[in-house]
């Protein structure tokens, strides 16, 4: 059942995030809290509050430099109450590592890296566009759930 769950909710946070860039908190919430419900109901709260906590520890550095939304970050969280650390971790490294196969493939995000790379090594004076850029200055301007998605199928498929 918690399988058939995160990959529905995935699928419809990936399309959401492919059509508008935004994974919405009437998804992630509701998924976060019923996620929380359900393990303390099974007896296995212990496994999912570290699914959540990892989650959020492992997506702080990139929602800080906007690699990542909160929006993303809020949905590999509520992965995570339906999940453990363990699968939580597992997915997370394989989302980025489709990520970054997909920037290296797709040379027109090479500009936009390349500026907000330039952003980033100029310090603290440039913060306001660090925290503050708009989503065509995003370096990674990238629907994040679909990548997600892709991971879950692969860790599926491939156990």
């Amino acid at each position: 059942m918690m399988s058939a769950v995160v990959v529905t909710v995935l699928v419809v946070a990936a399309w959401c995030d492919w059509r508008q860039r935004k994974v919405p908190n009437w998804i992630t919430f509701p998924v976060l809290i019923v996620g929380l419900c359900f393990q303390w109901y099974v007896d296995s709260i212990a496994a999912a509050l570290a699914g959540v906590g990892g989650a959020f520890l492992l997506t702080l550095g990139p929602v800080a430099l906007k690699g990542m939304g909160m929006g993303d970050q809020k949905l590999l969280m509520a992965v995570g109450a339906w999940s453990s650390w363990n699968e939580v971790y597992s997915l997370f490294l394989h989302s980025i590592w489709l990520c970054l196969l997909f920037i290296l493939l797709n040379p027109r995000s090479w500009s936009r890296l390349r500026e907000n790379m330039r952003v980033l090594l100029a310090g603290w004076t440039a913060h306001r566009q660090l925290w503050l850029p708009g989503l065509d200055r995003t370096a990674f301007s990238l629907p994040y759930a679909v990548f997600l998605l892709a991971a879950c199928m692969f860790q599926h498929f491939s156990s």
